[in-house]
Formats: C-alpha cells, sequence, structure tokens
C-alpha cells in the first residue's frame, strides 16, 4: 500500500509550478482573485471571481460530448509536463496524485483512478478516507457525475487545504443533530447553510463505510443515473475520519439556463456546496446575492422534506442497530476458557477448554506467542466461559465464580497480566449489566428506569473520552502534598477497552446472572433510549441507596457542575435541609426521615438487591465502631501513610446529601485531609464503608493515654448517592410510577430521547 509523504506533496507543487507555465500563471492569478463576504442561512460564506474556471463550471457533461472528447484525466491525454505520485490503496487501486493546473485553494490536487472508470463512490469510501488520512492536510472531495463533476467518464478526488472552505474551518461549532452516537462514531444532520448535509464522525474506517453504505442505501436513484446525487468532503483531524455527505436534487440551479440579466453562471459542486461560490464571469460576482445564493441552494440540495423522510427512514432503520462495546472481564497471570461454541482465531477453530498465560509480555497459547488474540464467534448463540472471575473487587461480598458471555473474546497484556476482553453489542450487554446490577424479577417500570441511566452512562463515557482526545487534555483524577490527598475514582484508568465488568463501573456478569423475559422486554421497549440535559447525553450515575437526599456529581468525580446531578429530596413531598452545616447533618443522620428509600420490605429489596447485597442488614441507617488500635492499624493500612495513633477524624466539608468531600484525619504522627467520598470510605474500611455521609463519635480514652479508645461512625445510605437511587427506585415502581416518571425525579430537568 502505498504512502504519501508531506515532502512528496510539497516537491509536487514546487517541480509543477516550476516547470508547468499554464499552472504557474494560474495559481499566480489565484493570489489576485476578487473574493467578497456574504451571509447564507447564518454562515458566512466566501463568493470568489476566478475566470480561469470557466473551463470547469461550463463544462459540458452530456453523453454526446463525453463520447467525442478525449480523457483529460487519462495518463496518455495529461499535458507531459504533468506528472504524479502514485498511490495504491488497501483496496488494490492505484491512483495519481496531480497537481490541478485550474485551483481554486491555493494549494489544489486532482486525484484520478490510473484506470479510465466511470465516476461513482460506491465501493470508494474506503479510499476516500485512506486518502483523507494520508493527505491529512486537505480536504478530499468528491463530486458525483453530475453533481459538479467536469470528468464524469473517469473516477477521481480532489483536495484542497484545510481551513480554506467555510464550511470544514466552522464545523465544530455548527448545530447539529445526533441520531446515532457509538463508542467510536457520531451520525448527524448539520443543521446551517444548507439541507441535507449527513454527518459521519468515526475513528473506525470500517464503521464510517458501513455507515455511509447504509446512507447510501436510503439515498434515491434516478432513472437515467448511475447513482445517488451527492457531493462528499472528507478530511481526518487527530485520529477521526469527518465525512460530510452533501445530498442533492438538482444538477444546475435555474439561473444557470436563464437568458439575460438572470442568468449566473454557477454549477454548484462540492467547494461551493462547502462554502466557497466560484463565479468566472465578472458579471455574476458583481451581482450575485445571498437571496441569489439561498435560492441556490434550495433548488439543487434536498429540500426540508426529503431531509426529513431520509433523517427518519434512517432512524427507523438504526432502531435495531447496536454500538459495540468493549468490557474488560479480568485481569490475571493464567486465564482459563471453555468455548462453548465454534469461535475462530484467524484461520484456527477453537472449541472446548483452553488455556492462556502471559510471557515475555506476551500471550502465550499452543505452543506461540502473540501480541494480542481474538476469538470471534461464528454462531450468535455460541458462548465461552471465564474461569475464576474475581467479582465485588475490594468490597465486603468479593467472591471468585465462573461466568459465560456471549459475543467475542480478545486477550491483551497488560502489566504483565492477561486481560479478556469481551466485544459485544450495547443492547446484549445491558441484558446483563441490569440483571446484575439488580434482580431480573425487579418491576419493568424499575427495569426501563435502569436500562435507559445504564445506557446513558456508558454513551456519556464514549463522548467524554473522545472530547477529551480531540481537545488533547490532560486528565488527572488525584491531588496530592504533604497536607492533603485529594482522589476521586471513574473510569479513567481504562485505556485498551471501554469498560470493566465490576462495581467500578457497572456491574457486567455475563450470562452467568440469570435474565429474565422482562428484562429482554424493556431492553427492547427501551432500545437506544438515552437521558438527555440541553441536548447532550447525561452522565447518568446511580447508587443502591441514597439516604434520603441524592448528592452532587462535583462532591464525588471531577469538579463539573451537572445541573441534572443535584441535591434531590427522595421523597414526594419534602423539605430539603441544607446538610452541608455540620449540625443539620448529624441530625439528618442520626433520625430516620421518610423517604422513598427508607423501606425494609423484603419483596422490595429482592428486586433491587442480589443475594449477595441482601447478606447487608442495614444501609438507610447503619453503625461501624472501631477501637483506636484496629482503626490506626486499618488507616495506615488502607492509606499506606503511618498517623500513628489516630487522635481525631474532622469533618472538613460535606455535600449536599451530607457526605463528607473532605475528612481530616488526625494522627500522633501525622495530619492530613483526605477527600472525595469513595477515597474516605476506601481508607475508614477493610473494604467499603457504606458511603461517606456519617458523622463521628468518640468513647472513653486508652488507659494510660489521652487517646480515643473507640471510635463510632453513624451513617447514612449506600454508595455515593449521585443521580437514581435503586431502592427509592424500586419503591416508586412499587408504587406505580413510570420509568419515565422515576427517571425525571432524579434526573432534574432532564429528559428521554433515542440515539439509536
Amino acid at each position: 500500500m502505498g504512502k504519501i509523504a508531506k515532502t512528496e506533496v510539497a516537491r509536487l507543487f514546487s517541480e509543477q509550478l516550476e516547470q508547468w507555465t499554464q499552472a504557474r500563471d494560474n495559481y499566480r492569478a489565484l493570489e489576485q482573485v476578487e473574493q467578497k463576504s456574504v451571509c447564507v442561512n447564518g454562515m458566512n460564506v466566501i463568493v470568489q471571481f476566478n475566470p480561469a474556471r470557466i473551463v470547469s463550471s461550463g463544462a459540458k457533461v452530456d453523453a454526446k460530448t463525453i463520447q467525442t472528447r478525449k480523457c483529460f484525466l487519462c495518463e496518455q491525454n495529461r499535458p507531459e509536463v504533468q506528472w504524479g505520485i502514485d498511490f495504491e490503496s488497501a483496496s488494490g487501486r492505484t491512483y495519481q496524485v496531480l497537481l490541478n493546473p485550474f485551483p481554486i485553494f491555493p494549494r489544489h490536487l486532482t486525484i484520478p483512478d490510473a484506470v479510465h472508470t466511470d465516476q461513482r463512490i460506491e465501493g470508494r469510501v474506503a479510499d476516500m478516507l485512506e486518502l483523507a488520512a494520508e493527505l491529512d492536510d486537505f480536504v478530499l472531495f468528491y463530486n458525483g457525475p453530475k453533481c459538479g463533476a467536469s470528468a464524469p467518464d473517469h473516477m477521481h478526488f480532489q483536495a484542497g487545504n484545510k481551513g480554506f472552505l467555510p464550511l470544514q474551518a466552522q464545523f465544530a461549532e455548527l448545530p447539529r443533530r445526533d441520531f446515532l452516537v457509538t463508542a467510536s462514531t457520531r451520525l448527524s444532520l448539520l443543521e446551517t447553510l444548507l439541507p441535507g448535509c449527513f454527518v459521519i464522525e468515526s475513528k473506525s474506517t470500517e464503521e464510517a463505510v458501513y455507515y455511509f453504505e447504509e446512507l447510501y442505501r436510503h439515498l434515491p436513484v434516478r432513472e437515467d443515473e448511475t447513482e445517488p446525487m451527492m457531493n462528499l468532503l472528507c478530511w481526518f483531524d487527530e485520529g477521526t475520519y469527518r465525512l460530510l455527505v452533501l445530498t442533492r436534487r438538482q444538477h444546475r440551479p435555474s439561473c444557470y439556463f436563464a437568458e439575460g440579466e438572470e442568468n449566473i453562471l454557477l454549477s454548484p459542486a462540492s467547494v461551493d456546496l462547502g462554502g466557497v461560490f466560484i463565479t468566472p464571469l465578472p458579471k455574476d460576482f458583481e451581482k450575485i446575492t445571498a437571496a441569489d445564493l439561498e435560492k441556490i441552494l434550495f433548488e439543487v440540495c434536498t429540500d426540508k422534506e426529503g431531509q426529513e423522510a431520509l433523517y427518519q427512514a434512517l432512524q427507523a432503520d438504526f432502531r435495531r442497530f447496536q454500538p459495540a462495546v468493549t468490557v474488560g472481564i479480568m485481569n490475571e497471570p493464567e486465564i482459563r476458557v471453555d468455548f462453548k461454541g465454534s469461535y475462530r482465531q484467524g484461520e484456527t477453530c477453537c472449541s472446548g477448554e483452553e488455556s492462556f498465560v502471559c510471557q515475555d509480555g506476551q500471550v502465550a497459547w499452543r505452543g506461540a506467542l502473540y501480541p494480542e488474540l481474538y476469538f470471534k464467534a461464528t454462531e450468535p448463540t455460541d458462548q465461552f466461559e471465564l474461569k475464576d472471575v474475581t467479582i465485588g473487587v475490594n468490597f465486603h461480598w468479593e467472591r471468585k465464580e465462573n461466568q459465560c458471555f456471549a459475543g467475542d473474546l480478545k486477550l491483551i497484556v497488560e502489566n504483565n497480566r492477561l486481560t479478556a476482553v469481551n466485544c459485544i453489542g450495547v443492547e446484549d450487554y445491558l441484558l446483563s449489566v441490569i440483571s446484575s446490577e439488580m434482580s431480573a424479577t425487579a418491576s419493568k417500570n424499575l427495569l426501563k428506569a435502569h436500562a435507559v441511566i445504564s445506557r446513558s452512562w456508558l454513551m456519556a463515557q464514549w463522548m467524554k473520552n473522545r472530547a477529551l482526545v480531540e481537545a488533547q487534555a490532560s486528565y488527572c483524577s488525584c491531588h496530592e502534598d504533604e497536607h492533603n490527598r485529594i482522589k476521586w475514582y471513574d473510569r479513567e484508568d481504562h485505556t485498551h477497552f471501554d469498560v470493566c465488568a465490576d462495581d467500578h463501573c457497572q456491574r457486567y456478569q455475563g450470562l452467568t446472572r440469570a435474565t429474565s423475559r422482562t428484562v429482554a422486554e424493556v431492553i427492547a421497549e427501551t432500545w437506544g433510549e438515552t437521558l438527555v440535559y440541553d441536548g447532550k447525553i447525561c452522565d447518568a450515575r446511580f447508587s443502591k441507596c441514597c439516604g434520603g437526599v441524592s448528592e452532587a456529581f462535583e462532591s464525588c468525580w471531577e469538579p463539573v457542575h451537572h445541573p441534572y446531578l443535584v441535591q434531590i429530596r427522595d421523597a414526594a413531598q419534602a423539605t430539603l435541609p441544607d446538610l452541608t452545616q455540620e449540625e443539620e447533618a448529624r441530625r439528618w443522620i442520626l433520625s430516620e426521615p421518610e423517604a422513598y428509600c427508607n423501606t425494609r420490605d423484603h419483596e422490595i429489596l429482592s428486586q433491587v438487591l442480589n443475594d449477595y447485597d441482601q447478606e447487608t442488614a442495614h444501609f438507610y441507617r447503619w453503625t461501624q465502631a472501631y477501637d483506636q488500635a484496629e482503626l490506626s492499624a486499618l488507616v495506615r493500612e488502607r492509606s499506606g501513610i503511618d498517623f500513628g495513633d489516630i487522635v481525631d477524624l474532622i469533618p472538613i466539608e460535606r455535600g449536599p446529601s451530607g457526605r463528607l468531600i473532605r475528612l481530616k484525619i488526625v494522627g500522633t504522627l501525622r495530619t492530613m485531609e483526605l477527600g472525595k467520598e469513595l477515597e474516605i470510605r476506601r481508607t475508614l474500611s477493610t473494604s467499603h464503608l457504606y458511603s461517606s455521609a456519617f458523622i463521628v463519635e468518640k468513647e472513653g480514652t486508652v488507659p494510660g493515654t489521652e487517646l480515643p479508645a473507640k471510635f463510632i461512625l453513624r451513617g447514612a445510605g449506600w454508595g455515593h448517592g449521585v443521580g437514581l437511587c435503586q431502592i427509592g427506585a424500586a419503591v416508586m415502581g412499587a408504587q406505580g410510577h413510570t420509568y419515565d416518571k422515576i427517571l425525571l425525579h432524579y434526573f432534574s430537568g432532564a429528559e428521554i430521547e433515542r440515539r439509536y
């Protein structure tokens, strides 16, 4: 496969402009062309007076003319002085990168197929993406055979400088309407300048091609045409392909054929639709107005009705589509797998038990070493079983169990251990998440609510990671110095897969956790539904029991305020005390106020709590006691800091649910403030305290000292308390509240929207 070096392209321009008089004159003339800025449909565009482009704007492209002229893109018909750079794509096709002698851009390329074949994009989008990645200083564009192509008989792309087309330069700020978001891909409809502009953004060539082909399949084709009418713009930035599909209904506007004063010789192609309108005649440049351009776009582009029909058709087509998610299941020196079906690793077929170990930083299997292995299921019913998977890592219910999974299995190396990664569709993933996070026998409304928030959380993490990568932003979740350790735990430490299978992300225990027919029904009924706020997917969080009041997002994770994750009183009608104040928090925690989650109804609790969760009897209000030696040893072991003997635990800052955000630990050797809530919970328990909403009581003194003999922590709730309270939601469901009412109770101001 050919690669195009930037130095080769620079040499092409340098030598061609030195050797080719006509091209040199046209590029020099381009420096002097007149242009003006016009606002069209809310976007500033450019009108360029470019006399040299009369060759293209006035080109006859009827069948008779094409048959009687020589193809100027075929090598044998080009000027002797013209030469190019050969590029062989992954598809095996050879293209030639040529300088365009009639430029619109300061650097303008034409990229024809080496073989004379009709202009047609079907089957060639992968080539276009590959060229965009190679020529990453350029925007690639494609003109359909009746959409501005002056050589409809010879397949070719063109390319011009990034930043020249207003549509590309202003792309990040332009309003869009999403209709599909996955870990790697975002599909949207551009809502500015021109109707019918569909956008595919993807980190995956395969996904970008797949979605383009789906869109292509939905576009109408006229009887006298070989493909749907369209122009394409494509560029590559920071690992992401951006492909704009500009759908149309006409080749040229009525003004092109008009006579007298009504005539404007403007034949829109990709560059014009990208915001640079080319007028080769001075009369047109002088008189053309924003109203003229709006009319031209209205005539040649897909109309609003056609756009909406296409949008709805695509949404309906993708309704049973599910994006893929990668889930890290376990990380061990050795992994044992039982393939219960026919799996393929390359050309090797696998069935039955296999063992894998980490050796020399690679995966050792059947006497050979591999950087990674990928086992693909050959049938939808195929399953694999992982042996001795640890669940509840660092929690009081930690244990090992064998777990079965659908989908594919990937084995990678991380920190000299093997990681098993399950590759599976999001909706199939949710089948297990819903049953793993709670009982599959829970009420339908509770399960539907949980399906929506689990899906929303996952997709929000994709968007968050994509934004961090695109912004090249660093992400720090810990600040530590001599006096402070402020740390939070999210999913930021996963770099080789999307989410893990444990409580760190969402519990996912495969087919091991029994799935009921009701779970399958709620997944189908909520397929693709997410919580959104202000057009963005909500980072929807949930915990077991809020303790009567939900917590704010920024109290537990990065200092970002989400208006839909704020203090919510978990009751139908009740006051909201200011639990950031110590005395209010004390009164609250020592009482048992009315709340949805204040229940001991076994039937309701069994909907939310799996068997090992029900080993916990009290969590709405709870007590944990330590003697002096026990607490001092625990804090030293869990924090890795020797505080000496513990003198005091002093609340410094509380969130709106009363949860501690900062706690001062005073020892005989050291004093330090800890935060946020999970770091406090991890430090003060052999697993995790139920929550950080607690007060501290001290009893007695150690004989012969002034040290407290006993510390008693009295607390409220189970978990971080942000977002949906699972037990509260179970009670609401039992009381007849529908899933949308449950969600909008816990996520203030949010809406439910189907994203695929």
